[in-house]
């Protein structure tokens, strides 16, 4: 038989340098393919055409060689099984030694979904990780139990979220110094913190600590402290401890009273807030002692009434309460003859009598002939105003002497007060 050797010697220095060249004559590489036209405008082809199968075509091969390369032009055939799992689509396959996998770098982060095979780390060095979104959101989704965001850092932590730019940035920062307390801020053009739920919830907001609720809102606005369930706008579980003042009153928009130095805060009942009042002018008390007595002596004759000389008050029921007058009157009348004689002391409010108590003397000598002394208790609820009160006397029978002094009785001994007519007036807070 004939051979031709002749080809295979004009090969041997290939297969010695293992080195092909195609379109030069000093290849770089195992196999360096040169375009025969490396510039210019011809329009001839230059490349290298890659083995072209369809889905069931690469679906049906055995023993493939790890690194592989196919171009699979359709899909129309075949399934997404197999090594041919990831066949979705025309394009550059490789065999990785399992499956086709795709050889498409245009497949990243930045336009395809995938799942990590491994955990990842980014090393920034002193540079800048920044992500500018043309839309509103950036997602970080968890589809397993707990989600978590972790920022770890030498000394500080911080996590700045801005609405803006540069100085008219409204800014909210949230960061954690080491051995320090955690803050959260806000900063730049930014109008305040709210700290809640949104418009159409009614879940409470909750302050703890040491995994106990300290604090809480509820719906509505009402604010506990040691409860969960406020029943008024402040409602404190507990003890109560203030270090200045208390204000009570006032609005929405501007502070309540404090009072002053030594008042009490008395209640005004249900619905209506309490105020500050002097001891003397709170329920029950007495906001007045009052007292007057007779100054002298007058004779009223029979039939005649007179005012009792010295025996007039005039006082006053401040606004905004009513307060009970207690009265108490003590009165002596003695005739100015030998005579029996008999009367009455009045009560006067403003002009108008109000009470009376009846007082006599019996003719006769020595001690018989002494007047009754005559004590009578009168009380009257009054609003605001001022009011005028006087004792006067009415001699029924005889003429009698009121404010008398009874120089003339045996014993005397310089009691000037003895028998004049007196009048205590006790003022109580309502």
């Amino acid at each position: 038989m004939k051979r031709n050797l002749l080809p295979w010697i004009f090969l041997l220095p290939l297969f010695y340098y293992a080195q092909v060249g195609i379109s030069n004559s000093t290849p770089a590489a195992t196999l360096d393919i040169t375009a025969k036209n490396a510039t210019g405008t011809t329009s001839n082809v230059d490349g290298m055409l890659i083995p072209r199968v369809d889905r069931e075509r690469a679906q049906s091969m055995t023993s493939i060689p790890t690194s592989t390369l196919i171009y699979v032009n359709s899909i129309a055939t075949g399934s997404l099984g197999g090594t041919a799992v990831n066949i979705d689509t025309v394009g550059y396959y490789y065999f990785n030694g399992s499956v086709w996998t795709k050889l498409d770098t245009s497949f990243n982060i930045y336009n395809s979904d995938g799942t990590l095979s491994g955990n990842r780390q980014v090393n920034m060095g002193t540079n800048t990780l920044f992500f500018q979104n043309g839309s509103n959101r950036i997602n970080f989704n968890h589809t397993v139990t707990d989600a978590n965001i972790n920022m770890s850092a030498v000394t500080r932590a911080n996590i700045r979220l801005a609405a803006g730019f540069g100085a008219a940035a409204s800014n909210l920062s949230i960061f954690q110094d080491i051995n320090s307390s955690g803050q959260i801020l806000v900063s730049g053009a930014s109008s305040g913190l709210y700290v809640g739920s949104t418009t159409g919830s009614t879940s409470p907001v909750h302050l703890a600590t040491n995994g106990a609720i300290a604090l809480t809102a509820i719906n509505g606005g009402n604010v506990g402290v040691g409860t969960i369930t406020p029943q008024r706008k402040l409602h404190v579980n507990g003890d109560l401890q203030i270090t200045n003042e208390l204000n009570v009153g006032g609005s929405s928009g501007a502070a309540g009273s404090a009072g002053t130095s030594g008042q009490i805060l008395t209640s005004n009942g249900a619905g209506v807030a309490p105020t500050w009042k002097t001891l003397n002018t709170s329920s029950g008390t007495i906001s007045t002692a009052n007292y007057v007595q007779g100054t002298t002596a007058l004779t009223i004759n029979q039939g005649a009434v007179a005012d009792v000389p010295g025996v007039t008050i005039t006082l006053t029921v401040p606004a905004g309460i009513t307060q009970t007058f207690l009265f108490t009157v003590l009165g002596y009348a003695t005739s100015s003859t030998a005579t029996d004689a008999q009367g009455a002391f009045y009560l006067l409010q403003n002009g108008v009598k109000i009470s009376s108590a009846y007082t006599s003397m019996v003719s006769g000598t020595a001690l018989v002939r002494l007047p009754i002394p005559v004590t009578f208790l009168k009380a009257v609820t009054l609003a605001a105003g001022t009011y005028t009160f006087k004792v006067q006397y009415s001699a029924w029978a005889g003429n009698q002497i009121v404010n008398f002094v009874p120089s003339t009785y045996s014993g005397y001994n310089g009691d000037t007060e003895a028998m004049l007519t007196k009048m205590q007036v006790l003022v109580y807070n309502n």
